[in-house]
């Protein structure tokens, strides 16, 4: 008799460890759409500032038909403006869809893709951005790259919210490893918290975002659960009003094999 009760205690703990992992998964994907969310009104003020010219931009060419040069000087603006609005509308639904399942992911694409989400160039809040990027894929999906790289960005630019600074986003590959250094120059992670920092629920962000919203205290939860699911690392150092560098170690990608 007590086989049999066995066996019904493990196929209920197999189905329960079933289940959490899928709940994991859909936290995961809410956790991204959570963080667009907090980006909405920023991201549509921004598309509003796009839109502007170029409904201005068009207007003019349509009033000076007589003046081709006019006409297209107009619409080259035009253009520029409509592709920028339509890079930031690509990022955010790339970013808002399910993980691919891809088993590797180009860095610079990733941080191209991040930046792209953030809507207001980082220029807009006096950061200055600085790249150091080694031309190399991963091994881990193209959108878990993605919210990592993304959510430390954002995590950047709230620790220097009002006072400006430098983000410096810096990637080398040694041997098996893909190295990214993600710097900031903001205030820190306070010594009480920075042992916790990777917890559930746990965040050093103490000031409201643009939306006068805090943060959840997930982020770099789930960042580190993605990271470490990929078998990397992700670690960090920081010094109170000095700034942050989260460090991270992904394995690279396996070369393709090419068909003869």
């Amino acid at each position: 008799m007590k086989i049999p009760h066995a066996q019904e205690l493990l196929d209920r703990l197999n189905l329960i460890e079933s289940q959490f992992s899928q709940a994991k998964e859909g936290i995961e994907h809410l956790h991204r759409l959570a963080e667009l969310g907090t980006l909405s009104a920023m991201v549509a003020h921004e598309l509003n500032n796009i839109l502007a010219p170029v409904i201005g931009y068009t207007q003019m060419a349509l009033a000076n038909p007589d003046d081709p040069g006019l006409s297209r000087k107009a619409l080259k603006k035009a253009l520029g403006g409509a592709e920028r609005a339509a890079h930031i509308s690509s990022s955010l639904l790339g970013y808002s869809q399910d993980d691919d399942c891809s088993s590797q992911a180009h860095l610079k694409r990733a941080v191209d893709s991040a930046l792209g989400c953030l809507g207001r160039g980082l220029e807009r809040d006096d950061i200055q951005l600085t790249l150091e990027l080694e031309d190399v894929e991963v091994a881990m999906s193209q959108i878990s790259l993605e919210q990592v790289i993304f959510n430390l960005i954002l995590n950047a630019r709230k620790a220097m919210a009002g006072k400006g600074g430098t983000l410096t986003i810096r990637a080398w590959s040694k041997e098996n490893t893909v190295y990214i250094d993600l710097k900031d120059t903001g205030r820190g992670v306070a010594p009480q918290i920075a042992e916790h920092l990777f917890e559930p629920f746990t965040t050093h962000d103490s000031s409201p975002n643009l939306k006068g919203e805090k943060g959840t205290g997930l982020g770099l939860s789930i960042c580190h659960d993605l990271v470490i699911n990929a078998g990397g690392q992700l670690g960090f150092n920081s010094e109170p009003g000095q700034g942050t560098t989260f460090h991270l170690l992904i394995p690279k990608a396996a070369p393709l094999r090419r068909s003869a």
